[in-house]
């Protein structure tokens, strides 16, 4: 999927007014997923497998990673957003969505086994 059909996807299931805050959004959800991944490697494919821009711009981020339960993850990506954690929640249901449609299958099962089980099930439900 191509940069701008994923930011379009997630201006359309998020109902947000711009392509500007739907870049906001994938770029800080997309970021936190990364900080999930303990391994630089793991890491780096992850983001290797993004589209276009949203890739080069977390390739250029300093490694880090967090140790999280779901409720703080949400608050992490919800505290990026600068948005109380309802909203959160519907931004990383939202670009995790848009994700799982960009990427094979084998890449989100890859993603996931490597990530808290609780966030896992957490990103399953629809958004």
């Amino acid at each position: 999927m191509k940069d701008r059909d994923f930011l379009a996807r997630v201006q359309e299931l998020g109902a947000l007014p711009s392509p500007r805050e739907a870049r906001r959004w994938a770029t800080e959800v997309l970021r936190a997923l990364a900080h999930l991944l303990p391994e630089a490697q793991v890491r780096r494919h992850f983001i290797s497998q993004l589209p276009g821009a949203l890739k080069a711009r977390l390739l250029a981020d300093p490694p880090r990673a967090l140790l999280m339960e779901r409720g703080a993850f949400v608050q992490h990506v919800a505290a990026a957003l600068g948005v109380h954690a309802a909203d959160g929640k519907r931004a990383l249901r939202i670009v995790y969505r848009v994700l799982k449609e960009a990427v094979s299958p084998g890449q989100v099962a890859q993603f996931e086994a490597h990530i808290p089980k609780d966030i896992a099930a957490f990103l399953e439900k629809r958004a």
